[in-house]
């Protein structure tokens, strides 16, 4: 690593790292949401939104360029920071660091009122989607609100007020610019495969010629200190009570931070964390916990969550997390508690250094709160050093009775069939005698509506190309401070000053001429096989010091019994918890002591057993990998808990839009009773009813080494390693699974639509499609690159038209789900619930489009080619991502050469090619479309469409016909 500085005051910071021929260029502003004041509050992430919008010398949208070479980018924002990334093949570098240029000198050329408004409105559907519609979404809104004082400038959340942004003029955020978005206000990180003489000589040219900015002063503000216990109950459409407890504590990088996030840690990052075994393992009164110490540049706060079981009150929550806390201010962890803990964290640190895109990330953190871009090995270093008398002591210093105690709670009383005094009652917590006001009352928040991804079958083995993600995430852990009031400092202020910057004193900007495609070799692959049968797939990846294991089983919930639905996921979570030899909470113990993760999962097609390990760790945690795969015991007391975790679990999902959509969507598509017409997590009636008898079957069916497949992919030797596997898998004995049989549904006769409601949503998901293709369909390399021109990238058909010119949506999309059988093809989005009718028409309007009424282009093709094959090798870069295109070879029975002639594949797909598929494949006339959404707002509307506004149909959560 080496760093230096321009003349303007630029930080750059350059890594080599030539593992893959890719190269991460990564921009931080030190400006968040704390540089704003009362009244000018969401700016800096405006500016997240608005940075992607063009600048003098490119003005379009920044995603094109850079996704047609291959890249992927994305920005975020926090109370503290902006950062703007991009990862493109390492040719590309020049074209990267130009545009990053162009925007930080020459943005205001081309930012116009219309950009402004446009962008206003994408950020309202963000809030909609990200805040206001999500269960808990107001939670950590309100926890900032009690915690922070109002002029302290962690009392917003990083969104901001809208209000603010719709008074904010074009020269309001003009301003803003000018002051921080600046040489000297950023830091610049290259890391990845690149030349480094070559880098600079790209940086001094687009970056060099930008004038400085001002010397701006820090952002100061008091400690936030609470006089008493501050209580504040929000009613909300959940379907259980969470309770949110919160302490102002320091800075980052104080003296006391290390130890305060060991304490989180030690608190709930495992069965063997002290809250998590109290509360979830053994006393079973919370659904899950979560601990943690979110210390920010000027400012902290410690944060426990932790929802309720249903039947179970918030108080019991609180009496039990404080009995809790007050053990571990008695008497400090044990020696050996605080060592897994580091264990853990230090493997962390480790894990993180997988892609460049986090080590570029994690040097900027560094750069820029610390100018020391070297500080990895102190980092580290501060936590080795914490002894469990520190735990103890900031444990009593920062966790008093001096907190916010936030309750949210189901809105009006509807939970459990009670009425709303009884709950309030039951799920608000008591007036607390240190208390020195009253509890405060919230308005109900909505529900939820996650970004546009109904029907997604997130985990599970896909094409390798994957679309981009919407432009911003929010990425600030919201917190929350006191009421003493406490003025804070940022000179000069955003608004009013029309003297902060100049114009760049030079403007020879040239795009730089692409260099040839870099050389890139596909990992290598050899493939072994155990005695009893098993295969393995072995590639060695020696950059860090990790393995990676993936056990792939041929079996997910297309095997379930028709009246089981949601076996195969309580068979995978049930691997772990208790073998022959070892006990849930062993396994648990033996793994986070030395930082392994170990992960189950099941899909429709496929159940995969997971394991990251650091390799002198291998020795301890492959034994037990291999015990949990081939000695389960299903303990029924294990059954029984991960039974009632799952029933909770669906129950919240029938308050989630997006769940609801997920689950009507399937059965609409195949039939209630079709191995894919259902998720993978069952129904309750089915998950009330499993026995253990039945998870024995499923297992002695299905989990054998002649069903499976083993990838290993890291820092082993294979020789060595197949001595290793033997020994571990030695039991485990070949059996005779039984075929799973899939039949295709017809097509439907015609579209269809059906509405699912949801009383007072901000937002309607709209889910539409059919029946598409198999895995093994002859036109999947076709409809790859019709994906990506309808709706698998940010600048798809799709996208730009919701989103960047109708205003309707955060995102809209389309995938197809490649499966063993033929999977649904997709189109959705979470919009405002007054367009709902008019997002509608323009889905059918996009679907029908591109087959013919808009007819695909050859540039699109083109586009689309490029943009794949280029983005080929980033999808190389890490254990696990070698580990899934291998999960594609084994699972659709693909040649072990598969990815050695897949760009050909690519390369041959003609324009012909993508409109056939385009006109076989979608067919408009004949989808299901699905809305969740508030149906007093939309049923007349939706009734009105043209062609199936007659057929509306009004569904159940569940898929249920209900009456009108």
């Amino acid at each position: 690593m080496t760093s230096f500085k321009l003349d303007n005051g630029l930080q750059v910071i350059l890594h080599e790292d030539h593992s893959t021929p890719i190269v991460a260029v990564n921009v931080w502003y030190h400006v968040g949401s704390k540089n704003e004041v009362p009244g000018h509050t969401g700016f800096a992430h405006l500016f997240e939104h608005l940075m992607f919008q063009g600048s003098k010398h490119y003005d379009e949208d920044y995603f094109k360029p850079l996704q047609e070479v291959g890249g992927t980018l994305n920005g975020t924002t926090s109370s503290d920071r902006t950062n703007f990334w991009e990862v493109v093949p390492s040719n590309f570098l020049g074209l990267a660091l130009s545009m990053e240029a162009d925007r930080m000198g020459y943005l205001l050329d081309t930012l116009t009122q219309e950009k402004l408004n446009t962008q206003r409105e994408v950020v309202k559907n963000e809030k909609r989607q990200n805040y206001d519609n999500r269960p808990y979404g107001l939670a950590h809104t309100k926890l900032a609100e009690a915690l922070f004082p109002s002029d302290h400038p962690y009392h917003w959340i990083t969104i901001g007020s809208l209000d603010d942004i719709d008074k904010a003029s074009l020269e309001d955020v003009k301003e803003f610019f000018r002051l921080y978005y600046v040489p000297s206000n950023a830091s610049l990180v290259i890391a990845g495969d690149f030349d480094p003489a070559q880098a600079r000589h790209f940086v001094e040219k687009y970056f060099g010629p930008l004038p400085t900015g001002l010397d701006l002063q820090p952002v100061t503000a008091p400690q936030p200190k609470l006089a008493h216990e501050v209580r504040v109950t929000m009613e909300d459409r959940v379907a259980v009570p969470r309770l949110y407890l919160s302490w102002p504590t320091v800075p980052q990088w104080s003296p006391d931070a290390a130890a305060l996030d060991v304490l989180a840690n030690g608190l709930a990052d495992s069965k063997l964390a002290r809250l998590y075994k109290a509360l979830v393992y053994d006393r079973q009164i919370a659904q899950d916990v979560s601990v943690y110490h979110d210390d920010r540049e000027i400012a902290g706060q410690f944060i426990i969550a932790a929802t309720a079981r249903p039947g179970k009150s918030l108080t019991e929550l609180k009496t039990a997390i404080d009995d809790e806390l007050a053990r571990l201010k008695a008497a400090p962890p044990t020696v050996g508690e605080v060592d897994r803990i580091y264990n853990a964290l230090e493997a962390a640190f480790v894990y993180d250094l997988q892609t460049v895109e986090v080590k570029a990330d994690q040097l900027n953190r560094y750069g820029t709160f610390l100018k020391r871009p070297n500080y990895f090995p102190e980092d580290l270093a501060r936590y080795r050093r914490v002894t469990p008398a520190d735990v103890q002591r900031v444990a009593n210093k920062y966790l008093t009775d001096k907190r916010v105690v936030l309750s949210v709670v189901p809105t009006g009383g509807d939970r459990n069939n009670q009425p709303k005094a009884q709950i309030a009652q039951q799920d608000s917590l008591p007036a607390s005698s240190s208390a020195a006001t009253s509890p405060t009352t919230i308005p109900p928040a909505k529900a939820e509506i996650p970004a546009a991804t109904a029907g997604q079958e997130a985990g599970s083995p896909n094409s390798t190309h994957n679309a981009a993600n919407a432009t911003s995430n929010d990425t600030t852990n919201i917190s929350a401070s006191p009421e003493a009031s406490a003025a804070h400092s940022s000179s000069p202020t955003p608004a009013g000053n029309n003297t902060v910057a100049a114009a760049p004193t030079t403007d020879s900007y040239e795009r730089p001429t692409p260099q040839p495609d870099p050389v890139f070799s596909l990992p290598h692959l050899q493939r072994r096989r155990l005695s009893n049968g098993l295969p393995v797939l072995i590639v060695e990846q020696h950059e860090l010091p990790i393995v990676s294991f993936n056990l792939v089983v041929k079996a997910g919930a297309a095997a379930d019994p028709p009246e089981r639905a949601g076996l195969a996921a309580l068979t995978s979570d049930l691997l772990d918890e208790g073998t022959g030899t070892r006990s849930a909470l062993t396994i648990s113990s033996e793994l986070a002591g030395v930082g392994a993760r170990l992960s189950t999962w099941s899909g429709w097609d496929v159940s995969n057993v997971n394991l990251l390990t650091l390799t002198r760790h291998l020795d301890q945690t492959l034994p037990i990998y291999a015990s949990v795969i081939a000695d389960p015991a299903f303990p029924v007391k294990e059954l029984e808990r991960m039974r009632t975790l799952r029933l909770a679990a669906l129950q919240q999902k029938n308050n989630n839009p997006d769940d609801i959509a997920a689950v009507v969507y399937a059965s609409l598509l195949y039939g209630r009773n079709h191995p894919y017409g259902h998720l993978p997590g069952g129904v309750t009636d089915s998950i009330s009813t499993i026995q253990q008898d039945d998870v024995r079957h499923f297992y002695d069916t299905y989990y054998r080494p002649n069903n499976a497949a083993l990838i290993v992919v890291g820092d082993v030797k294979p020789d060595a390693l197949m001595i290793k596997l033997e020994r571990a898998f030695f039991g485990w004995k070949k059996g005779r699974p039984k075929p799973v049989n899939i039949t295709t549904p017809p097509p439907r006769d015609r579209s269809e639509i059906y509405l699912v409601d949801k009383p007072g949503a901000p937002q309607s998901v709209i889910a539409m499609g059919q029946v598409g293709v198999s895995r093994s369909t002859p036109d999947y390399f076709p409809l790859l690159v019709l994906n990506d021109i309808l709706g698998g990238q940010f600048t798809s058909r799709l996208n730009m038209n919701l989103r960047q010119t109708k205003g309707y949506t955060y995102g809209a999309r389309t995938y197809f789900s490649y499966r063993r059988s033929p999977g649904p093809f997709t189109a959705t989005a979470g919009v405002q619930t007054a367009v709902t009718k008019d997002a509608i028409s323009e889905f059918l309007k996009e679907l029908s489009g591109v087959r013919g009424s808009a007819p695909i282009t050859a540039a699109e093709v083109e586009y689309a080619k490029e943009s794949i094959i280029r983005g080929f090798p980033r999808t190389f870069e890490t254990p696990e991502q070698i580990a899934d295109h291998l999960t594609d070879i084994v699972l659709y029975d693909l040649p072990d050469d598969y990815f050695d002639h897949y760009l050909e594949g690519v390369r041959s797909v003609t324009l012909e090619d993508v409109q056939r598929a385009a006109n076989h494949y979608i067919d408009p006339a004949h989808m299901a479309v699905l809305v969740v959404g508030d149906r007093k707002s939309i049923e007349p509307s939706l009734r009105s469409l043209d062609q199936i506004g007659s057929t509306l149909k009004l569904l159940d959560p569940q898929g249920r016909p209900v009456t009108q």
